[in-house]
């Protein structure tokens, strides 16, 4: 068949002529719950959402540092972003396993809302001016909500900083 008789079927089927529209690529996120905030990690950093974990806890650590949580033999470190940012400690044993090379860190969460596609104009970076805004890598837009998406990097910089001063 040669391409104006495919063109013609086309026609009659309803199709078109006209090029199809470029897809909108799409970046995967976790959305999660914190309390009652939500935020975001592009789903690539999470290897893991565990449910019902017994934290364990390890002296003269920052207050955000829970303890530790054991996963499949691992010792994980475990991060309460609540107590990071509101100075409240998050009564849940949730967690979000980090896939991060070389480091063994998790993040203590009430909830996983979602695995949402974002197309990746709905993803907005953010200006770093002040301290807290660094902890955020940009701002993602989902189901008509802005909604936070963590710098893990600025996050494991910070427990560097924090746990060298002890």
């Amino acid at each position: 068949m040669d391409n104006s008789t495919v063109m013609k079927i086309l026609k009659e089927e309803g199709g078109s002529e006209k090029k199809a529209a470029p897809e909108k690529k799409l970046s995967k996120y976790v959305i999660f719950a914190v309390g009652d905030t939500p935020f975001a990690l592009p789903a690539d950093l999470v290897r893991e959402i565990s449910f019902q974990n017994d934290l364990y806890y390890v002296p003269f650590l920052p207050p955000y540092v829970r303890g530790y949580a054991n996963r499949h033999g691992q010792p994980h470190t475990v991060l309460d972003l609540r107590m990071l940012f509101e100075k409240k400690p998050l009564d849940s044993s949730a967690l979000l396993i980090l896939n991060i090379e070389n480091d063994q860190l998790a993040l203590l969460i009430s909830d996983v809302d979602e695995i949402a596609k974002v197309p990746d104009d709905a993803i907005h970076g953010l200006a770093a001016k002040e301290e807290d805004a660094a902890y955020f890598a940009a701002s993602i837009g989902v189901k008509g909500r802005e909604i936070f998406a963590l710098s893990v990097e600025t996050l494991i910089k910070r427990l560097e900083r924090d746990v060298e001063r002890i």
